[in-house]
């Protein structure tokens, strides 16, 4: 028997995520949207389909993140956690993010670094409906070198042979994309954030082996000689894209010959900024954190407007961006996805509605899904996100949602938790 529901909204989303839909309802039958309608042409349905009146709302589709750590605790320390934890209660603290995320209306997430033993697990347990969650998109751990950037819960490989083998490994236990750390990072001591963890030639190799497993490729790189590497490599979507100079006692290093190969190649960067505002948030609340800078960054430290020039140089250059939270990340908690369009508004000057496309349409496209998810209309996946105000007016009313149905369940209805 077909099941059919019908959510009507005093503001709903238009079909290019760029604009309000005033007193509409979306119709859905069997986790898909039949219609999006005004909701005076649907009275004659409502005898055969569930009505859920949100009233004064703002319906989006469902939020999507390209960037999580499913088991880490987003504390001041998340590190210390995923070392002193065994895969149970890494398990169990998945569990619950996934169920914070979802229920705060990120419906889609890509997990670029978890435990392989209990990312995996995760996801075939909300596939199956025994928990609630969000859709997944996994790397399960992510490729590094010895004690290199997060070998905590990655798995470490240094060589041509030993990558191309890690790659077949992950996709072997279902992974969707191949996570590589091209640089060290600042979660890690015994990783150089401004040095290659990989040379240019086993990059590519990484990248030919992803290619010929079907599976895209993402790259953790902070340094100037990073991004070089990767561009020339052709991976799919950059994260963090930082440029620190190799040498310890300068700052950036920004090639603009770089940004441009990396647009005409059409290569995607996910910039993390929402966790780092959420972040200062809390440390201008008196809370603990974030960590102090790492020891590779710490006798020439970046400001952080110094970062933001160069990625506006990036976008000016035709980079696209994802919105990517870096959830597990210090205060990056895994219900507050929407701060990565908080960010784009509040740090880049970006219009509202272009940061809530990007956090929507625009990261589906990014993950190849947005023939699936990321819009409302007909032959959509029914993934809906109910916000209270308005976000197109006040980025910060988008925030956790109200109401959120993830493939046509209702799971949350005006802030009472139905799963």
């Amino acid at each position: 028997m077909t099941k059919k529901s019908i959510f009507k909204a005093a503001r709903v989303s238009n079909p290019d995520v760029s604009g309000w839909l005033k007193n509409h309802a979306v119709i859905v039958h069997d986790g898909l949207i039949k219609a999006v309608e005004p909701s005076e042409n649907i009275n004659a349905a409502e005898d055969s389909h569930e009505v859920y009146d949100l009233g004064n709302v703002s319906l989006l589709p469902g939020l999507v993140d390209a960037h999580c750590h499913m088991h880490c605790s987003a504390t001041w320390d998340a590190r210390a956690l995923a070392l002193g934890e065994n895969n149970q209660q890494l398990t169990i603290r998945a569990t619950n993010n996934m169920r914070k995320a979802v229920l705060a209306g990120t419906t889609t997430i890509r997990d670029i670094g978890s435990k392989n033993e209990v990312a995996f697990a995760v996801r075939q347990m909300i596939d199956s409906g025994h928990i609630p969650g969000p859709r997944l998109l996994l790397a399960g751990t992510p490729i590094t070198i010895t004690s290199g950037h997060c070998w905590f819960f990655g798995t470490e490989a240094d060589t041509e042979t030993e990558v191309r083998k890690a790659i077949r490994t992950q996709v072997k236990l279902g992974a969707n994309v191949i996570k590589m750390m091209a640089t060290g990072g600042m979660f890690t001591p015994t990783a150089n954030p401004r040095r290659p963890q990989y040379s240019l030639e086993v990059l590519k190799s990484a990248v030919d082996e992803a290619n010929r497993m079907n599976v895209p490729i993402v790259t953790h790189v902070l340094s100037a000689q990073g991004v070089k590497n990767v561009v020339e490599a052709g991976v799919d979507h950059v994260i963090h894209s930082r440029w620190y100079d190799i040498d310890p006692e300068k700052g950036l290093d920004y090639d603009q010959n770089t940004v441009k190969k990396m647009a005409d190649q059409g290569q995607w960067v996910d910039p993390t900024l929402g966790h780092a505002l959420l972040a200062q948030e809390a440390k201008a609340r008196g809370e603990q954190g974030p960590m102090d800078p790492h020891w590779a960054v710490s006798s020439k430290f970046v400001e952080e407007n110094e970062h933001i020039e160069t990625l506006l140089k990036m976008h000016d250059a035709g980079i696209r961006f994802t919105s990517g939270l870096d959830m597990g990340m210090a205060y990056g908690t895994h219900d507050r996805s929407a701060a990565n369009a908080w960010a784009y508004v509040e740090k880049f000057g970006w219009t509202e509605w272009k940061a809530i496309n990007t956090s929507t349409a625009g990261t589906a496209e990014a993950l190849g899904l947005n023939k699936e998810i990321g819009s409302l209309k007909s032959g959509m996946v029914a993934d809906l996100a109910a916000f209270d105000g308005d976000p197109a007016k006040n980025i910060r009313t988008l925030d956790r949602a109200s109401t959120v149905v993830r493939s046509g369940l209702l799971m949350k209805l005006n802030n009472t938790v139905l799963v």
